[in-house]
């Protein structure tokens, strides 16, 4: 502030008024009339007594002295006359005022700076306040100009003058765009108090010190009645204790002896510290306008002026008496002769002491009596008592101490509510623990109970704080009022909008009109942060229900505010936990190991959720995965493992993180990322609560054991899994290759060989190893040429998707062992339900890893038209769809023809015509499947089968070519051309057609001649059959001797009719018996549905069965057989010697 220097020189004034004639009093009354000459003039240098009167009225000698003569005597006569009625803390500080005073004469061009400014009143106001409390209200009034900007305190003041402005924004973790256009964040609503917004703020200024107050210690705010008021939220509870209070001192009938009990951090010494502003009457009620309806409440028009004696346990040392240098010859030993010490010097009269003064002596308790005369002499008079127990303790069990045994003590409590009760206008207001914490051990638990049953007798218990004021109390103490009270509401609106439009995704209350004026009560902070803190955190013993809260939400607004939040409230995801203050402000109320998770799992540079959000765009923007892991920590640190419902809820997740203008399913999806994605986090078998732990999940302890899998055990997976895939058409085999060529056999069967895990493919290098594996399983089997080249095809898996896949195995495999040692592993039954439920997803997970990785189609081919010795190599990704690989690969080779299950006859000949027979006129059956099954530049069959039905389809036409069982060299034997031919024998041969049709001829004419010969061998007329083209035959009689007409064939018969040939067949075949099914399929089909086919056949098929065993058959396969043969209803069957 400029002119700081201004407001120290008015503090001085001020300071001078009560100063100056406090200093001539005292001195006057040490040194009598008198005492200008003896005090002043002859204590004093020439220099300093420059321009002083010699003589004069009181008036005129108090008005000549300057502030700085007036420091300068008060130093000068400290041991002989105000030692006698101040402390030393007040020497201190008029020691320290020389200073500012020389600071100020001789200022130069740098004005006080504004933390100086500060000081220097302070010490003023507290040097003052024992002389003359108005002048050191005034003081304050200029201290609190100094810091807000008014004299009444932050109570009238929305905005801080000279407040630093937010620098930039320098934590990631804090939102820098407002979510919704048209509504301004909290920032431009409301500002927190300067100390909290500038960081100036202690946390042991949050824990309210009545001992420190009443010395004149202690922070501003605490001290100041003004200020005190200005940030007091005044409860219900205690508005009922002021009420009563003020009742009792002024004479009604309120209560003598009021209790004050809750638990740790819960506002007992907050409403003590309002008493003692209150009732020492050192303000006017003007000044602190929030007491006002308490006045008339309790049927008072103003405060009163009450002596106070202040007893906390804490500050109290029962080893040592204690000399007070304004109480000259006094020696305090005991609770009660403190108590009489300062209601004497609050009532400036000595003798009040007198009272307790033999009894504080000897150490015994005074009385009742006694305390109840001192009592009224003091009256109205306040005592209030504080840390009891604490000071209980200390003496439990301990003889000899100056302040008298544990019993003395008890008594002394016992009396001193007596004597209350009986006093005409004294009020007690003793506070009781209700924590552990505070109570401490056997001996706090002993004094405890005598304290709490004494105070039973007769006092009234007040709750200071109630659960639903404490967000009004921690709202008022951190910042100042509403500056856009418009602003506000009109937020609160929009919240309660959002969450009435989205019913099912926020809690029911959510939606209610209760909860939107909630909202406006505790805002900036969202309803949310309070019901947590005050729910869940208020169990722990350690954390302060009060001074806790403040604590925290003093750190993390002040980091919000620095940071330039632009968020429009302040909610659980808000809670910047990456900032140590903020974070240690959480953890230092729990078990160890928590800071580590914070760092990891919740927030900062190096955690996961901060990581998702810098890989997620959509989560980036708006910090949605640290803002669920922060609101997820807020609601479910402080629970614990043996509670049956643990955790917090999706839907106060959602409420905790979720501003007007975001969208729902972004949080949600971030929520479902990190219970996928961290160690610690757990979540219930529904899936809707969730919360954190310092014991690691089964997920952290299978990722763990996975690291420890052995990359043999993962390809033994593989390779098992692999193993399970059955063959499937058009492939003859399925070959799972393991380490050697030889593994795979050299036949006339099509196999698709499976390469191993560590045969990885990659496109972009030809040299990887997949290549190499398949270049050698085609060339060689084992340490020979392989034959059938033209059989195989291959899947490797790829290169880049084996390491997906290797970790996909590691968890099921690790999630197998948290399966086998359950039992040890102590699981109870949500975790054995997550084991099963993880290891199914797993195992399905591994058979989906191994489909998307095994996605290479390797296929040898050689291209005709470029070089007949190099193999080209046909790769084809198979990647996508629901089906198996060997499905995959199936349809891929069909669908490119790589594999032919239908092969029409045109192809075939154009095969045999481009090489097969380009140099010959047939070729072996045998021969040419061979090549079928060898060349890689000869199409791939599925089986010989498909070649047979191409054979067939052929001969059954005169354009591809003929069949013929045998060749003798010259001779094709059983030719058939143009015709069914049902069996395709291995031993036959294909014959060009025009071969075939040569020889056809050839026998045809040869035919005709000798039947011509035969003809007119005979002589005469004979019937001759003539052969038409076309097959069909007329018979026609010519005379004998007579010739043929030209242009026909002549055929000459016997005309006695032969005797019937072949009528009869009959067959005897062995059967294998390892493939009957087959072999039966053959005969029937070969031979026994030709003889069926024939008009009035009667075919007969029999089945003999002969089994012999060098031992005998048992009696169960006796038994057995001979059953199923009657039930059979064989015709003859036995078992014989």
């Amino acid at each position: 502030m400029e002119n700081n220097h201004v407001q120290v020189s008015q503090g001085f004034r001020i300071l001078l008024g009560a100063f100056a004639p406090y200093i001539a009093r005292e001195l006057s009354n040490e040194f009598g009339k008198d005492w200008w000459n003896v005090a002043v003039l002859d204590t004093l240098y020439d220099d300093q007594k420059r321009d002083l009167p010699y003589s004069g009225d009181w008036a005129k000698l108090v008005d000549s002295l300057d502030i700085a003569r007036c420091l300068l005597l008060f130093d000068l006569h400290w041991q002989r006359v105000l030692r006698k009625k101040l402390s030393i803390d007040h020497r201190t500080w008029a020691k320290e005022l020389v200073g500012v005073r020389n600071k100020l004469a001789h200022l130069g061009g740098e004005d006080f700076s504004s933390d100086d400014t500060w000081r220097a009143l302070d010490t003023m106001s507290r040097l003052a306040d024992q002389i003359d409390p108005e002048s050191a209200e005034e003081i304050r009034g200029l201290l609190r100009t100094s810091r807000y900007g008014s004299a009444d305190g932050s109570t009238t003041v929305t905005e801080v003058l000279a407040a630093p402005a937010p620098g930039k924004q320098k934590n990631a973790g804090i939102l820098n765009t407002t979510p919704i256009s048209g509504l301004p964040s909290w920032r431009d609503i409301i500002e927190p108090h300067p100390d909290v917004a500038q960081g100036r703020y202690k946390n042991a200024e949050f824990a309210a010190d009545l001992a420190q107050v009443a010395r004149g210690e202690g922070a501003f705010e605490y001290r100041d009645p003004v200020e005190f008021f200005a940030r007091t939220y005044v409860t219900e509870g205690m508005t009922g204790l002021l009420e009563q209070a003020l009742r009792r001192v002024c004479g009604k009938d309120g209560e003598p002896v009021i209790q004050l009990k809750t638990a740790f951090g819960g506002g007992k010494t907050h409403s003590m510290l309002a008493l003692y502003h209150m009732m020492r009457g050192r303000v006017s009620v003007d000044k602190i306008p929030n007491v006002k309806s308490v006045l008339q409440r309790a049927g008072v028009s103003s405060l009163p002026k009450a002596n106070v004696a202040v007893l906390v346990g804490t500050a109290l040392d029962p080893t040592k008496s204690k000399r007070p240098n304004n109480m000259p010859g006094i020696t305090i030993n005991t609770l009660w002769g403190e108590m009489g010490a300062q209601l004497a010097e609050s009532s400036g009269n000595a003798k009040l002491y007198d009272y307790v003064k033999e009894a504080d002596k000897k150490g015994v308790s005074p009385g009742s009596e006694a305390l109840k005369n001192l009592f009224d002499a003091a009256a109205p008079c306040l005592i209030l008592m504080d840390e009891l127990v604490a000071y209980a303790k200390k003496i439990y069990g301990a003889n000899g101490l100056p302040a008298g045994t544990f019993d003395n003590f008890i008594s002394f409590i016992q009396e001193v509510t007596e004597a209350a009760r009986a006093s005409k206008n004294s009020l007690v207001v003793a506070s009781i623990p209700e924590s552990d914490i505070e109570i401490g051990g056997e001996a706090g638990k002993i004094a405890l109970e005598t304290i709490e049953h004494t105070f039973g007798r007769m006092e009234s218990i007040w709750k200071p704080v109630a659960a639903n004021e404490g967000f009004e109390v921690v709202r008022r103490r951190l910042f100042l009022d509403c500056k856009n009270p418009d602003g506000r509401d009109a937020v609160c609106a929009k919240f309660s909008q959002m969450y009435s439009e989205n019913t099912s995704d926020f809690p029911l209350e959510s939606r209610e009109v209760e909860y939107r004026e909630r909202m406006i009560s505790c805002y900036p902070i969202h309803p949310e942060v309070f019901d947590r803190l005050y729910e869940d955190w208020a169990t722990l013993e350690r954390f302060q229900r009060t001074r806790g809260v403040l604590r925290l939400m003093a750190a993390v607004i002040h980091e919000l505010w620095m940071g330039n939040d632009a968020s429009l409230m302040i909610m659980p995801g808000s809670i910047p936990l990456d900032v140590p203050n903020v974070r240690d402000e959480l953890t230092r109320h729990l078990s160890e190991g928590w800071n580590a998770l914070v760092d990891r799992e919740v927030d900062g540079k190096n955690s996961i959720p901060y990581l998702k959000d810098q890989s997620n765009q959509r989560y980036g923007r708006k910090l949605a995965s640290r803002r669920v892991a922060r609101t997820v920590m807020l609601g479910s640190a402080p629970t614990s493992r043996n509670q049956n419902v643990r955790g917090i809820e999706a839907s106060r997740i959602r409420l905790g993180v979720i501003q007007p203008g975001e969208n729902i399913a972004d949080f949600n999806d971030a929520l479902n990322t990190l219970t996928s994605a961290l160690a610690y986090l757990y979540t219930n078998p529904s899936g809707d609560r969730f919360w954190y732990d310092t014991r690691p999940t089964l997920r952290k302890t299978v990722e763990d054991r996975a690291t420890q899998v052995a990359a043999s055990d993962v390809e033994y997976e593989i390779e098992t899994r692999l193993r399970s895939l059955r063959k499937e058409q058009p492939f003859g085999g399925i070959h799972i290759y393991q380490s050697s060529s030889l593994d795979v056999p050299d036949d006339q069967t099509t196999r698709l060989v499976i390469l191993r895990p560590v045969d990885e493919y990659k496109a972009a290098n030809p040299n990887n190893t997949a290549m190499t594996a398949v270049t050698d399983i085609l060339n060689n089997r084992g340490n020979t040429p392989r034959i059938y080249r033209n059989m195989l095809a291959f899947i490797a898996p790829d290169q880049d998707l084996m390491s997906s896949l290797k970790q996909a195995v590691r968890l099921y495999i690790a999630w197998k062992s948290i399966k086998d040692d359950s039992e040890d592993l102590n699981l109870d039954a949500a975790q054995n339900r997550e084991t099963d439920n993880n290891l199914r997803r797993s195992n399905e997970t591994v058979d989906a890893r191994i489909k998307e990785a095994y996605c290479w189609l390797l296929v040898p081919y050689i291209d005709k038209n470029a070089d007949m010795k190099t193999i080209v190599w046909d790769t084809i990704r198979i990647s996508g769809g629901n089906e198996g690989i060997i499905t995959k690969a199936a349809k891929k080779m069909l669908q490119n023809e790589a594999i032919i299950t239908q092969w029409a006859p045109a192809l075939l000949l154009m095969e045999l015509d481009n090489v097969l027979w380009k140099d010959a006129d047939n070729i072996p059956i045998k021969k040419l499947w061979e090549y079928l099954c060898t060349y890689c530049y000869l199409p791939r069959l599925a089986n010989d089968t498909v070649l047979d039905r191409a054979i067939q389809t052929g001969l059954n036409s005169p354009e591809y070519f003929a069949f013929a069982s045998g060749f003798d060299g010259t001779r094709y034997i059983d030719l058939k051309f143009n015709q069914y031919v049902g069996m395709i024998e291995r031993s036959g041969y294909l014959v060009k057609v025009s071969v075939a049709q040569k020889q056809l001829a050839d026998e045809e004419a040869k035919r005709q001649a000798e039947a011509a010969a035969r003809a007119a061998q005979l002589g005469g007329g004979a019937s001759i059959p003539i052969s038409v083209d076309g097959g069909t035959s007329t018979t026609t009689t010519y005379p004998v001797g007579g010739g043929v007409p030209a242009g026909s064939h002549e055929v000459y018969e016997d005309q006695t009719p032969a005797a019937p040939k072949n009528k009869r067949f009959f067959m005897s075949a062995d059967l294998d018996t390892t493939r009957i099914n087959r072999d039966v399929q053959k005969y029937v089909e070969e031979i026994i549905q030709h003889l069926t086919s024939v008009d009035g056949a009667r075919v007969r098929v029999s089945l003999e069965v002969e089994a012999e065993t060098a031992d005998s058959f048992t009696q169960q396969t006796v038994r057995t057989i001979s059953e199923n043969c009657r039930t059979l209803r064989v015709r003859d069957s036995g078992f014989e010697e």
